[in-house]
């Protein structure tokens, strides 16, 4: 059962970003903003895909409740979780989810060379990093008085280069992830004890209590919103008689207006308010604005309403 997909803001947040590149004329900012907008998109594609493999398999089963994208906060503890599963026989498994166009080695302790061919660096092990979001999440779910089995695991997206010839324990492809921890639970005897025992003792969830604590999960779901206004603050620039005029004060436009609307420019006065002139992404209706409602109100098209 899928009862969370990614959320939509991620996508919301690289469209607020490319716009921001479009309007910045600073090279050090634009660098920045290049940084975290690569950042963001092979984030949210290695998330896209995995999240793509497991619903293939596992969103129809009555096995299994599948959770994608969660961030939780508790004690001044927070853990970002790409993947979340609620299995009947296992548990819980989280997911943490790898794409680099780097080659990958990993090493005995879980860290990881990347190796971009003129550069290469070590990065830390993402499957303790899991391990410690399972900490964050056993937090969780004392509160609610919940104890329930937790492992981790990492999954590389298909096209990422790996040079191990075998992946070591807890590392797996994103395509044949599903399969391959089937197999490894099957070739366990004290996994498959661990469930017949399970069974014998009445202790497996039934599908509707793996919801109810797949509900419980979301309703701590606290996202973060970056206010990408105030972190990169763009001067905007106009055209007039062929002529560019810098305005002085810095654009900080509603991020909402921004995914609605494009060509924004400032405008000539009316009534002695600085305006703004942009184009409707969806109708192409030009029209105005005042600069201080177009900065900090949602603005609606007066053509289509979008």
């Amino acid at each position: 059962m899928l009862l969370k997909k990614i959320d939509k803001q991620k996508e919301e947040d690289i469209l607020c970003l490319k716009k921001k590149l479009d309007f910045s004329d600073n090279e050090k900012q634009k660098y920045l903003i290049r940084q975290e907008l690569k950042a963001l998109e092979l984030g949210l594609q290695g998330e896209k895909e995995t999240a793509y493999f497991i619903d293939f398999n596992l969103k129809d089963s009555e096995n299994y409740v599948i959770l994608h994208d969660l961030r939780f906060e508790i004690d001044g503890l927070t853990a970002q979780i790409d993947h979340l599963l609620i299995s009947k026989a296992v548990g819980i498994i989280l997911v943490e989810t790898k794409n680099t166009q780097a080659s990958v080695t990993i090493n005995d302790d879980g860290t990881m060379l990347y190796d971009y061919g003129k550069k290469s660096y070590n990065v830390p092990s993402p499957l303790a990093q899991s391990e410690r979001h399972a900490l964050v999440l056993g937090l969780i779910l004392e509160k609610y008085n919940m104890k329930i089995d937790i492992i981790s695991c990492v999954v590389f997206l298909p096209e990422v280069k790996i040079t191990n010839k075998i992946l070591p324990k807890s590392f797996y492809r994103a395509d044949t992830f599903i399969k391959d921890m089937r197999d490894e639970f099957q070739r366990s005897p004290l996994k498959m004890f661990s469930v017949a025992f399970k069974m014998v003792t009445n202790n497996i969830p039934s599908a509707k209590n793996m919801e109810n604590i797949g509900n419980i999960l979301i309703n701590e779901h606290k996202p973060v919103l970056i206010d990408y206004d105030t972190k990169y603050k763009i001067k905007v620039e106009k055209t007039k008689n062929d002529k560019k005029e810098e305005v002085s004060t810095d654009l900080e436009i509603n991020i909402k207006n921004l995914n609605k609307f494009k060509d924004i420019q400032t405008s000539k006065k009316y009534m002695g308010h600085e305006m703004f002139s942009f184009t409707c992404i969806q109708c192409d209706t030009i029209q105005k604005k005042g600069q201080n409602t177009f900065r900090h109100k949602e603005v609606f098209c007066k053509s289509c309403g979008n």
